[in-house]
């Protein structure tokens, strides 16, 4: 169909310049190529350029509140080092979304038509990702880029755990065999636990992988066992680190590791190991203990660097059912005695004051965790945490 600037106005009166530009780049194939020139002659004739006329879309850090931006903004948030496991959503003009998340040694893209989801694909590499992204974002064919394609509703979980680190482990055990896997987060599973799950698409494939890796920890338990029988403190202490690496949510492997550490005067990295087993105890204790979580180079510690604080804690003057302090089990006590002692070699150590200040919240000792929380304040004025908690008892 070839018409004349004046018949062009005329037929296409009545189309928004969004109905031209969807006309062209979504709908491209339902038009004779005359008639797409066609209305490539109208845009131009209105002045519009569909490239920066669909260059308004959306981005979601991990299911955050949308934010409008442009593809070059969009595309600059997937850096080389973005987070394991988190993920971005694209949205572009038209509404389709593509949710982009990094795997272990891949990157995983869940496709969603209007918020609809429809299949998932594994992507090789970030240079790869963001060509594909690019022709996504502005509406240009990129479908020839899709590899296999999954549908994540069908796979199973082959192990929920809150530890990012065991997680881990098992993904690139599976990765090693071969195995595709992805990890989903709270944020999307909504778990109030805050466990994450490893969906695999073959358990029985997968299942013998994760078998072998729990076989070898038991081992390990056994060899601390055998090692702390023996009195062998050094070996002892080599087994525990190994087993800490694992990230496993057991607070005695962070407790005895930590006292070993101790007794070698390593005090650093005994607060770490305590530290962590504190908030794995208290977390077990208690669902309603909030932590301030903040990430860390790994290792010991390094995904509870500093333990927050208790908000449900009773404020001054409020009573309680026994107007008494909550019992908490032995080893948190324990944990407490331990960190108390390693305060006086790190007078100014601000994960073992935090620390302490949680057990005495959980615990109801509102006066105790105050202090605690003031020291807090006098080394560091501007901890919002301790501002917090203090706030919150003078409310």
């Amino acid at each position: 169909m070839n018409m004349q600037p004046s018949e062009l106005a005329e037929h296409f009166a009545a189309w928004h310049d969004e109905d031209l530009v969807r006309a062209i780049k979504m709908q491209r194939t339902d038009y004779e190529t005359s008639y797409l020139e066609s209305i490539a002659t109208e845009l131009s004739r209105r002045g519009v350029d569909p490239t920066a006329f669909i260059d308004q879309l959306q981005i979601s850090y991990n299911g955050e509140e949308p934010s409008s931006c442009d593809t070059v903004f969009a595309l600059a948030k997937l850096t080389d080092d973005f987070p394991l496991w988190h993920a971005l959503s694209f949205t572009h003009y038209f509404g389709s979304t593509l949710v982009v998340q990094r795997e272990l040694h891949t990157w995983i893209v869940n496709v969603y038509v209007e918020d609809v989801y429809g299949f998932s694909f594994f992507v090789a590499d970030r240079p790869a990702l963001l060509e594909l992204l690019q022709l996504f974002l502005k509406l240009e064919d990129w479908e020839h880029l899709i590899g296999e394609r999954h549908n994540l509703d069908c796979w199973k979980p082959l192990l929920h755990t809150r530890s990012a680190r065991y997680i881990h482990k098992v993904a690139a055990a599976l990765a090693e065999a071969d195995l595709a896997c992805s990890v989903q987060t709270p944020v999307f599973t909504r778990d109030q636990r805050g466990q994450l799950a490893l969906l695999v698409s073959v358990p029985k494939e997968a299942e013998p992988i994760l078998h072998k890796l729990q076989d070898h920890l038991l081992d390990l338990y056994a060899q601390a066992d055998e090692a702390f029988a023996q009195n062998a403190s050094t070996r002892e202490l080599g087994i525990y680190a190994e087993l800490a690496d694992y990230g496993l949510n057991n607070p005695a492997i962070y407790y005895n590791l930590g006292s070993a550490l101790g007794e070698s005067g390593r005090h650093a990295e005994a607060a770490g190991a305590l530290i962590e087993a504190a908030s794995l105890s208290l977390t077990e204790l208690d669902t309603q203990v909030q932590f301030q979580a903040r990430k860390g180079p790994g290792g010991l510690g390094g995904l509870f660097d500093i333990v927050g604080m208790l908000f449900s804690a009773f404020k001054p003057g409020e009573s309680n059912p026994s107007d008494a302090l909550r019992e908490v089990p032995d080893h948190i006590e324990d944990i407490e005695l331990q960190l108390i002692g390693l305060l006086g070699h790190l007078p100014q150590n601000l994960q073992i004051l935090h620390s302490l200040a949680s057990i005495a919240a959980i615990r109801h000792d509102v006066p105790l965790a105050l202090e605690r929380y003031r020291q807090i304040l006098t080394l560091a004025p501007g901890d919002e945490t301790a501002q917090l908690y203090l706030d919150e008892q003078e409310a």
